[in-house]
Order: structure tokens, then C-alpha cells, then sequence
């Protein structure tokens, strides 16, 4: 299947919590009715990681799922996704997705559990490699207590936001989303030497300072049928890695 992320950040004069709900109850349903998306999935951002205070640089992330290229073209071009777009700038700082939404590369660790608590992190490649990030990635997550899923997204081709595959410097190379039973599971997984050491282990691959750490709600907006048990285990083909 074709995976896209789009990374979002809410306008300035807009709290968090009418964002999300704004995002939740309105563009969610939106999305939900675009033809060819045969799962969407809202990354809410709901607090910075502890032990810092500071808000992340951005207020979450949406996933699409497509069958392939020309469903997604396909669903770029109908009027309900005209009605999402016109509704973007309602909520989002529209300019910040230019360079921050990118067709990715999605490989599956650990298959992540249906609910939990869930942390995610975008990162930039301090080599500009995506094979040594995943490849160091799967060797030290193993020994984190209370993980339950792992998925590494690597960025392909940067997209506008109207759907156009364009020239964009991405302004990313990465996502990591790990998911944990709950949030007392994920404080408690991340004061463990197994975390230290995976996390200190990923610097030689990933610069990915604390400001693009977050602590996320994930909303499973639609999901068809036929792409049920997706993520169960099975690495799917995106767009090739950079």
C-alpha cells in the first residue's frame, strides 16, 4: 500500500484543545469521506515528553493510507477531498505543510497494539541514512520494557498540500511512533537504562531533539475492511526511501 504522513501544527490563535477537537469532529469527518483513503489515522499531540515542558514544534500528524498511486491520485482529485482542503485553513497553519508532508516508507518493528498510549518523534538523519537508522533502531527497541509496537515511517517524495508531488526540500526524514500499554507504561518505560541506551543509541543516526518528541492520542478515523490487520507484522511497500 502508499502511506503518506502529514504533519500538522494549528494556527497560532487557536488552542490546542479547540484544535483537536475541531480536528476530530469536523476535518476527521471529512476525511472519512474521501474516496481511495482506505485508512486514516489522526497523531494527536497531548503533552511534551517528560522530563521536559516545553510543547513540541508541531500539534500532530495525520496518516493516509492508499492501494496504490493512481487511488491516490484518484482521491487527490474528487470533491471530498476539495472539502477537506477547504476546511484546512480553518484549523491548521497551512503554509508549515509545505516540506512537512511526504509520501513514506513504513517498517513495522512491532506490530502496535489496537489503543495505548503512544510516542512519537520526527527526526532528521544526521547522515542522511535511513537503512542505519531502521536497521540500529530494530536492534535496540527489543530491550524496551513495555513496548508493544514499533513502526519506523522513512520520507520519500515531499507533497503539497493539495496533493501535488512537488520539488520540496522535506523538512523531515523521518517519523518514529512507539506505542505502550498506557500512559503510566510509557512514563515508567522511559526511566529505564533499555530506553537511555536505545534513544543514545539512535543519536549516531537520527538528530531528533526534544521539541520533536511528543506524547500522542491516536485516533483511528476510517479503516476499510480489506486493509484490516495491516499492520500485523507485515512491512508495506511505500514509496522508496531517499
Amino acid at each position: 500500500m502508499l502511506k503518506v504522513i502529514w504533519v500538522a501544527r494549528f494556527r497560532p490563535d487557536i488552542a490546542k484543545a479547540e484544535g483537536r477537537a475541531h480536528w476530530r469532529e469536523v476535518h476527521g469527518v471529512l476525511g472519512a469521506d474521501v474516496p481511495g483513503l482506505d485508512r486514516y489515522v489522526q497523531s494527536h499531540v497531548v503533552a511534551p515528553v517528560p522530563p521536559s515542558t516545553q510543547w513540541p514544534s508541531f500539534d500532530g500528524y495525520s496518516s493516509g493510507w492508499y492501494a496504490d498511486d493512481d487511488a491516490y491520485v484518484r482521491s487527490m482529485a474528487s470533491p471530498e477531498w476539495a472539502a477537506i482542503g477547504a476546511d484546512s485553513d480553518n484549523l491548521f497553519d497551512t503554509p508549515f505543510f509545505w516540506g512537512m508532508s511526504a509520501f513514506v516508507h513504513e517498517q513495522v518493528v512491532l506490530a502496535p497494539p489496537v489503543g495505548g498510549a503512544k510516542l512519537a518523534a520526527i527526526v532528521r538523519f544526521v547522515h542522511g541514512d535511513a537503512d542505519c537508522w531502521v536497521s540500529r533502531a530494530e536492534a535496540l527497541l527489543g530491550e524496551v520494557p513495555g513496548l508493544e509496537g514499533a513502526v519506523l515511517n522513512v520520507a520519500g517524495d515531499a507533497i503539497g498540500v493539495e496533493g501535488r508531488t512537488t520539488q520540496l526540500a522535506l523538512g523531515f526524514d523521518g517519523c518514529a511512533e512507539y506505542w505502550f500499554e498506557d500512559r503510566t507504561a510509557l512514563i515508567r518505560a522511559l526511566a529505564t537504562p533499555a530506553w537511555r541506551a536505545a534513544h543514545d543509541g539512535l543519536k549516531s543516526t537520527a538528530d531528533a531533539p526534544a521539541a520533536w518528541w511528543a506524547v500522542m492520542q491516536e485516533r483511528l478515523v476510517k479503516e476499510e475492511a480489506h486493509v484490516q490487520g495491516h499492520l500485523a507484522g507485515e512491512v508495506q511497500r511505500g514509496h522508496a526511501p531517499r
